[in-house]
């Protein structure tokens, strides 16, 4: 997860980097995800599932957040809180990353097919009946990387690391990047790439989340705020997840 002392992260990302370097070297990459043209790689082993120091960066997040927001992250960590937060999440390299990859979390949270806690095997078996393209969002199994793509492809379910390098996102193997993982997806369920529709918890989705799905993609999340006839509940809905995938 976090911690909020930034001198210390680069001894702990150092202590991490060593970790995952040593469980890369006896691990394939896990395939990219691109144009429907492109050869895929062979199919990935399962990530690492380790999870160090759990308490630890629980508090950690905690903390940061208290100082970032007290009026919406005041509340103490029961068993539930614990299990909606992220497996774990890599000691931040600043301020700025903190904020991006909290931003990114918070508006997953409202995007339903952000899965949380879930291995590779255990996403695959979701995604086996599943359409072609079909994609979910979860936490990584590796200690450097926050979150990992998997979906249904021409050869089964495969698993895909999501980069946040520079403040910038995207998918191991390939040098395109982006602002945000949203954009990121949006690029990859474009005609000519392999993503098609997302894998979403709740089935069938509600009808608001799609409601709010419309609204963004026949007005545009910048001009939301300046529509007639919504109240301020409806645009906090709207601006809470301000994407059309």
């Amino acid at each position: 997860m976090v911690r909020d002392n930034l001198d210390r992260t680069v001894v702990q990302s150092r202590k991490q980097n060593h970790t995952a370097d040593s469980q890369n070297q006896s691990q394939p990459p896990e395939e990219p995800v691109g144009p429907k043209r492109a050869q895929s790689p062979e199919r990935v082993q399962p990530e690492s599932q380790e999870e160090t120091g759990r308490q630890l960066d629980l508090l950690c997040w905690k903390k940061l957040n208290l100082q970032k927001d007290p009026e919406t992250w005041c509340q103490l960590f029961s068993g539930a809180d614990v299990e909606s937060l992220p497996t774990h999440l890599r000691p931040f390299s600043s301020a700025a990353e903190y904020r991006l990859v909290k931003r990114t979390y918070q508006q997953l949270q409202h995007s339903g097919y952000y899965w949380g806690s879930m291995t590779m095997e255990e996403a695959h078996e979701i995604l086996t009946q599943a359409p072609l393209g079909t994609f979910l969002i979860r936490d990584s199994g590796q200690p450097d990387v926050f979150f990992t793509l998997s979906y249904q492809s021409d050869e089964g379910p495969t698993s895909v690391r999501v980069q946040l390098n520079n403040l910038l996102f995207s998918l191991y193997g390939s040098h395109r990047t982006f602002a945000s993982l949203f954009a990121l997806l949006t690029y990859y369920t474009s005609s000519s790439c392999k993503l098609t529709v997302p894998y979403r918890k709740q089935r069938p989705e509600r009808l608001k989340q799609m409601c709010r799905r419309a609204l963004i993609h026949a007005h545009g999340a910048e001009s939301i705020s300046t529509l007639p006839g919504l109240s301020t509940q409806v645009k906090d809905y709207v601006h809470a997840y301000p994407c059309c995938i």
